[in-house]
């Protein structure tokens, strides 16, 4: 072979690769996502249990990432 018959088949095999690869669709992705899980009592710290601004903060907060993650 020569050098522009070696180049050609270079090419055509670029090519083919680059087309099977554009054309190779997965049909099994899926996307898994966690449910929201918000804060429980108990994830609250025992020293702001009576702390209504605190406990108001954090539900704020929990709030907040919720509209921002789901």
């Amino acid at each position: 072979m020569n050098t522009e018959e070696d180049e050609f088949k270079r090419i055509e095999a670029e090519a083919l690769r680059l087309w099977a690869a554009q054309t190779d669709d997965d049909d099994d992705t899926q996307v898994y996502a966690k449910p929201w899980v918000g804060l429980t009592w108990e994830d609250m710290p025992e020293e702001y249990a009576g702390d209504s601004n605190f406990l108001s903060g954090a539900r704020w907060a929990e709030a907040k990432l919720k509209e921002k993650n789901t």
